[in-house]
């Protein structure tokens, strides 16, 4: 499996100093994400999984639309958080916002719920559940993940067999990529970096 592991391109949350659970993009996010878009569309992926949180779906959206493939929205990719309960909207109202997602049987009626109680071992586990999934359904696939930035960094974690306290933190910026390669034998990081430097890294 290639997994390409996408934090989302700059949101209105990272742009104030309070709250905001589930803001869209900014101007430069969006610009981020056609970028996204751009430097992974000439290779074929097989599929699109996203967070259901909407900059992930906007950030997802313009290479989901490049590739005609459907945006996978799995609930369990949001972000870890600590800050109190949020509900988002229905899978309806999404799919109304945003055609291209699809949904899976997890996503409640009336919205998807987040507890929002997640300490980093919890959000480490819920990662660590994902690889797992990751790992059964799309071995020898080309996979694009679009999530953030601590739910990343669990995961990458959770790749490298590290614990949820571990004295490494792996910072992903907006719109950036971790790139890794898995088979039988082993587990490689090829890239991880800004969006543009996927380039080089194919290219070598």
């Amino acid at each position: 499996m290639e997994l390409f592991i996408i934090r989302h391109g700059q949101s209105i949350g990272n742009t104030v100093p309070h709250d905001v659970p589930d803001g869209e993009l900014t101007e430069l996010g969006i610009s981020q994400a056609a970028r996204v878009a751009e430097c992974l569309a000439e290779r074929k992926f097989d599929q699109l999984i996203c967070s259901p949180l909407i900059r992930a779906i906007e950030t997802a959206q313009p290479l989901a639309r490049a590739l005609k493939l459907p945006i996978q929205i799995w609930k369990n990719t949001f972000e870890v958080r600590s800050k109190g309960v949020y509900r988002g909207p229905t899978a309806t109202e999404l799919n109304r916002l945003y055609p291209e997602t699809q949904f899976r049987d997890d996503v409640e009626a009336d919205g998807w719920y987040c507890s929002g109680d997640e300490d980093s071992q919890k959000g480490h586990a819920r990662a660590s559940d994902i690889w797992q999934e990751l790992l059964e359904q799309f071995m020898g696939q080309r996979v694009a993940l679009f999530a953030h930035g601590g739910f990343n960094h669990h995961l990458l974690l959770a790749i490298l067999g590290l614990p949820h306290d571990s004295p490494i933190y792996f910072e992903q910026s907006n719109g950036s990529i971790y790139w890794v390669g898995v088979n039988e034998e082993r587990t490689t990081v090829r890239f991880i970096g800004p969006t543009e430097g996927i380039l080089s890294a194919w290219e070598g």
